[in-house]
């Protein structure tokens, strides 16, 4: 085996065979980390026919002037249960990065140690313990279980939804009573989905705005959503979920007529016996159905006059590859938050992966704490409610190269905290 500098097409092709990888180790992210003018370096493992065994994108930023701190987000990609490459890959990477002025070398492996229910219960055990004493052996510190989110580490715990060998009709069984209802409610509501283009992403970073601001939460920057539709190119997809008009009322006046009919019926029923409280009450329930109903007709025409056939209400932002489908972020119109717009984007999105055989719709970060005080709380809840496992990642583990000089760097950087 050798250790070696690979080609984007090498590196690529690699990353598109081996389960399962992050986006992050993609080409995609390699060009974007050149164009943003980030020393950014592909490298890995072949064996003695060439065959790439190993595969990693590592970026390096300067820090004390003089070093360089390493970093591979979601990397290495490799065979972890092959203890011989793990220790091989892992001490040459060392090698690789001091040859290279690194101070401190970062990796936080896109490697499960727990699958878990969203109550926090462990239901599977990955049995990675022995990776623990491995990196120990090789000099590096793992820096902890940790939950919560920090603009520093990747999320350890994301709420994955299990694809493999289902049907849509089989997901949409598994979801519990809310998603279920919301997901078939907008499939008859005149909700349709179509992909923005990216002269169109403000339509969805409006809608990030409107939701940053009503759940507190800080959005990334115009830039980190142009440059990875630019670079990850057919990788990411931009789902818009709007109401058309024109179906929509024709629906609902559908269901108008159905009422009248039904609620006649009724009226025939009472008439030969007026003591049938069945009757009466089935009467009663669909009169409220059918005032409901009149009153979405208003609501819709007036909307139409107001903004047109089409209303855009709800935006999310994907990034794919051949394994999984990410939801990276998503946000509503706070006024139209009822069309439920949100539920077609996922359910459109889910079915996208089962058109493409990919077996993990991927619902992203969630904080780890699974009590009902947590900051993520709802989210939690709303993504427990799509029958989603919750994979636990292995977390980071730090390199120092320079000790000396890293030990100077991390005292200093803890005076810094302080004052």
């Amino acid at each position: 085996m050798k250790f070696t500098n690979l080609t984007t097409a090498e590196f690529e092709n690699f990353a598109n065979q081996m389960p399962y990888s992050h986006f992050t180790q993609m080409a995609g992210n390699y060009e974007l980390k050149v164009a943003e003018g980030v020393e950014t370096h592909l490298v890995g493992i072949k064996d003695k026919n060439n065959q790439v065994l190993a595969a990693c994108l590592l970026t390096a930023v300067p820090v004390l002037k003089v070093f360089k701190y390493f970093y591979t987000n979601r990397g290495p990609i490799l065979d972890f249960e092959n203890p011989e490459l793990v220790h091989f890959f892992f001490n040459e990477l060392s090698k690789y990065v001091k040859a290279h002025k690194a101070l401190f070398l970062r990796v936080d492996p896109y490697l499960l140690i727990y699958k878990r229910n969203h109550d926090g219960d462990i239901i599977e055990d990955y049995n990675k313990n022995w990776l623990f004493d491995k990196f120990k052996s090789l000099g590096f510190e793992h820096e902890g279980f940790i939950t919560g989110f920090e603009t520093t580490r990747q999320i350890r715990f994301h709420s994955v939804l299990d694809l493999k060998d289902k049907t849509s009709k089989d997901i949409l069984n598994n979801m519990d009573n809310l998603r279920k209802r919301n997901t078939k409610k907008v499939q008859k509501n005149g909700v349709k989905v179509r992909y923005l283009k990216e002269d169109e992403l403000p339509i969805f970073r409006s809608f990030m705005a409107q939701t940053s601001e009503t759940k507190d939460f800080i959005d990334r920057e115009d830039d980190f959503y142009y440059n990875r539709m630019k670079h990850y190119k057919d990788r990411v997809l931009v789902p818009l979920a709007y109401i058309n008009f024109d179906d929509y009322i024709a629906e609902l006046q559908v269901e108008e007529k159905q009422f009248h009919k039904e609620i006649n019926k009724a009226e025939k029923d009472i008439e030969k016996r007026p003591e049938n409280k069945k009757a009466l009450n089935k009467k009663q329930n669909l009169e409220q159905q059918l005032e409901a109903n009149q009153a979405k007709i208003a609501e819709a025409r007036t909307l139409q006059e107001k903004h047109g056939n089409e209303l855009p209400i709800s935006a999310g932002f994907f990034i794919i590859n051949p394994f999984e489908v990410v939801y990276y972020a998503g946000g509503t119109a706070n006024e139209f938050r009822h069309f439920a717009g949100s539920y077609a984007i996922q359910w459109e999105m889910i079915n996208y992966a089962l058109d493409h055989n990919i077996d993990r719709y991927n619902f992203y970060g969630i904080s780890g704490d699974f009590t009902e005080n947590a900051e993520d709380a709802g989210v939690i809840k709303f993504k427990k409610g799509y029958n989603a496992d919750v994979l636990e990642y292995i977390g980071d583990f730090i390199k120092p190269i320079n000790k000396p000089v890293y030990k100077l760097y991390t005292t200093l950087k803890k005076v810094q905290q302080k004052l």
